[in-house]
């Protein structure tokens, strides 16, 4: 931002980042293990064909009641028929056999999903028919995923495969950026053999081709894997494109006149319309005052007119979003005339922090990492799951020279007992950050 030679507080005043930035990780695990990292899944041991289902789990965090539903198959077990609720004990792996539900006797496959109704659930199916105790084919556990091996433009991609169950029937589609493939066009039906891990290459559509990027899809039955991919030439280094968040700050301003901003891991060459508004509304719905490229990407400074509605605001907010709907950063600025130099004010990032150690019932410590500098966070807690919005104040805490630091608050009376707790650091003027802990001591 910009402010008055003679305003030091002003310089540290910041109101800056893209909803995106907030979006894509305010929270970080913990540095040590007070919270869980794992994803729950299970696996088929055996069915008695119309009577029971024996599963056994991996991963499973301790401690929680889990509600166990049954469905048809190609229901995930959503909205099923409730047929237990059991405790995951000390968690992690262990076996645990149900009763098929009356109305669901004689289907030929059966969806069973464990839910803790707290952010932790799995799934899985099963054929309906006597099976031995040994692990059969549906008891596959992992999540499918693919990447990007090669693209030849307007021609082929390359992908490969990683934990694909096996003997499925995938179809593969591809479509428009950002559609995650869903309805895209047919391009191939492959079957997943063995499973694991496969190299397949498949035609790009003539529809879909002189597209910049283009998404691309595999689904079989209840699973299914997307990514994305430059349709441009590349070799098997390559991966799926752009990773990060697009952010910039503010150079300089003259009053009523320009401003000059500086932007930070920006993607290349995409249209990006400049918008400016009042101050608060981060430019959403601003007045347009130019359409720029971003050419290579990354960091490059750009100047811009100040429009005439705006002309003697007191601050300015500005926008870069992509023209198709994708990216977008904004960051405001004091209306009034500074020396081109980058000023304090120009933060860029996520303050986020982990945590460091618990007392069960009694303190909390956290490390902080990329905070803004002299600003008043006040730290809250509260259920877990609430990410600390409402919750009980604890202390106000100034970050200081910003960045990161360590600090240790007390946990409220009225949490104590409680198994995990949410806490939250938020300034009141667009920083916040949160994360949560399992109450219990660690070394």
């Amino acid at each position: 931002m910009a402010v008055t030679l003679n305003s030091k507080r002003m310089l540290k005043t910041l109101q800056v980042l893209a909803v995106l930035l907030l979006v894509m990780g305010m929270v970080l695990p913990g540095t040590k293990p007070v919270q869980a990292s794992t994803i729950p899944t299970f696996s088929i041991v055996s069915v008695v064909e119309d009577d029971t289902v024996t599963i056994k789990t991996y991963n499973f965090p301790a401690d929680l009641d889990f509600k166990v539903t049954m469905g048809k198959y190609g229901t995930q077990g959503i909205g099923g028929v409730e047929v237990a609720t059991i405790n995951s004990g000390s968690g992690g792996s262990f076996e645990k056999t149900f009763d098929i539900p009356d109305s669901l006797v004689g289907d030929y496959r059966i969806a069973i999903r464990l839910d803790s109704g707290v952010g932790y659930y799995s799934y899985n199916w099963f054929y309906n028919n006597t099976s031995s105790g040994s692990s059969s084919s549906s008891g596959y556990t992992g999540i499918p995923t693919i990447n990007i091996v090669s693209v030849v433009e307007d021609d082929t991609v390359t992908i490969k495969t990683h934990n694909f169950p096996a003997d499925i029937d995938f179809k593969v589609r591809m479509g428009k950026y950002g559609t995650q493939g869903i309805d895209g066009e047919k391009v191939d039906t492959i079957n997943s053999g063995s499973g694991g891990s496969f190299e397949k290459t498949f035609d790009i559509p003539d529809d879909l081709k002189g597209d910049y990027r283009i998404a691309i899809r595999l689904e079989g039955g209840v699973y299914y894997a997307y990514n994305w991919f430059y349709n441009n030439t590349s070799d098997g280094s390559s991966s799926s494109g752009y990773s990060g968040i697009p952010t910039f700050k503010i150079l300089s301003v003259e009053e009523d006149d320009t401003v000059t901003i500086k932007t930070n891991n920006f993607p290349k060459d995409m249209d990006f319309k400049v918008l400016m508004g009042e101050y608060g509304t981060k430019g959403v719905g601003g007045i347009e005052v130019t359409t720029i490229n971003s050419g290579s990407g990354g960091s490059f400074e750009d100047t811009y007119d100040i429009p005439d509605d705006l002309k003697g605001d007191y601050r300015i907010a500005i926008r870069l979003e992509s023209t198709n709907g994708v990216y977008y950063a904004y960051n405001w600025f004091y209306n009034n005339s500074t020396t081109g130099s980058p000023s304090t004010s120009g933060y860029t990032g996520i303050p986020t922090f982990s945590i460091v150690s618990v007392v069960e019932d009694d303190q909390v410590t956290i490390k902080t990492n990329n905070f803004p500098e002299d600003m008043d966070f006040t730290v809250t807690m509260g259920a877990y799951g609430t990410a600390g919005v409402g919750g009980v104040v604890v202390e106000t805490t100034n970050s200081g020279s910003g960045g990161s630091f360590e600090l240790t608050y007390d946990i409220p009376a009225s949490l104590h007992g409680d198994y995990r707790i949410a806490i939250r650091l938020d300034s009141g003027i667009g920083y916040y950050a949160y994360n949560w802990f399992y109450n219990n001591s660690t070394d």
